[in-house]
């Protein structure tokens, strides 16, 4: 409720009720000398009914009737525009918490800096203070200095990650956020979030799972990625000449590959078994030098169908068997043939 809905209520009904209530007590007060000895009105005499039924009762019957006629308009008044007002309502909470999630997501500024710049500057950075989980670090920033379009493009997990079975670290790289949606639905991307990816740099952020996020921050930062302009469109498009493939099209596969597959295995499908110096991890089961022989080719494509829901592969057929959500730019069978074979060619 704002303060023009506190105002209404108080000029239409508190302030004709009170100078009602107040003529009430200035025409019943009396100086009757049972008042003044404090004898209860239930002892004293009644009023003879040449009184309670006169011009008393007219009065009161009279008052009764502006006051229904009073609340009767009020009521359509006030409910008329009540779905404008939650409207209006619905509206502020989903910008605040667009504008929370934006903190969430960002580097918290250094504190010692923001006490110097004095009060005022402190108070506007303290809800960043203690807001800002630093999302942005390993998955690209997002701040007034750099193009909407580049924020949560990706990047690398920081101070690298160890290998868990050579001990070497490598460049493990964070997936771009700002096109999540078109992979995911909000619930494994919750899922996520709270509770992390075993075996990735990625940690459990929910306070349930050990992190620092609440319910209320996972939400927002949620409600901050759906804003970001890749969410809002559809995934890297795939050329007519693909849209209805031969199983055999390896030039196709490796299309379909790269415009749906590269961003969680790699562009070459290296996933997480590249070596050297320069190389780069990724979230994805690596794919080449023969790593999906141990599937066979029924097996393969029911994956690439229905993909492993929670275990971060999302399903790419139309309508996957296993009753999870379907992916929102699904590929036809042709398509997936096509990419299943490129895969097992690699």
């Amino acid at each position: 409720m704002n303060t023009s809905d506190i105002l209404t209520i108080a000029v239409v009904v508190l302030l004709p009720a009170a100078a009602l209530w107040f003529i009430f007590i200035a025409r019943t007060r009396t100086k009757d000398p049972a008042a003044r000895l404090g004898i209860p009105k239930a002892l004293r005499p009644g009023q003879p009914d040449e009184i309670l039924e006169g011009r008393r009762l007219e009065r009161i019957m009279i008052y009764g009737v502006l006051s229904t006629l009073a609340l009767a308009a009020f009521i359509p008044a006030y409910w008329l525009p009540e779905t404008d007002r939650q409207d209006q309502f619905q509206e502020h909470q989903d910008e605040t918490s667009i504008e929370r999630g934006f903190q969430v997501y960002g580097q918290p500024p250094d504190l010692e800096e923001a006490e110097a710049g004095g009060p005022a500057d402190f108070k506007e950075a303290e809800s960043k203070i203690a807001l800002g989980q630093n999302c942005a670090q390993c998955h690209g920033p997002a701040n007034e200095d750099t193009d909407v379009e580049t924020w949560a493009s990706g990047g690398q997990a920081a101070n690298g990650y160890i290998d868990p079975v050579t001990g070497d670290e490598v460049a493990y790289v964070a997936p771009p956020l700002n096109n999540v949606f078109t992979r995911w639905d909000e619930e494994v991307i919750r899922f996520t979030i709270e509770r992390g990816r075993p075996g990735t740099p990625m940690p459990a952020w929910g306070t349930e799972y050990g992190g620092s996020m609440t319910e209320q921050m996972v939400d927002d930062v949620i409600a901050f990625l759906g804003t970001l302009p890749g969410n809002k469109e559809a995934p890297p498009g795939i050329s007519e000449e693909c849209g209805n493939p031969e199983p055999f099209d390896l030039a196709c596969g490796e299309e379909i590959f790269t415009a749906r597959c590269a961003v969680c295995h790699g562009a070459e499908g290296q996933g997480k078994d590249e070596t050297g110096v320069e190389a780069e991890w990724h979230q994805g089961a690596a794919l080449w030098k023969g790593k999906v022989e141990h599937l066979t080719t029924a097996q393969h494509l029911f994956t690439v169908i229905n993909g492993r829901r929670f275990a971060f592969m999302p399903p790419f057929g139309d309508a996957p068997e296993q009753g999870i959500p379907s992916n929102p730019y699904p590929l036809t069978m042709q398509q997936i043939r096509a990419v299943v074979n490129y895969e097992r060619s690699l």
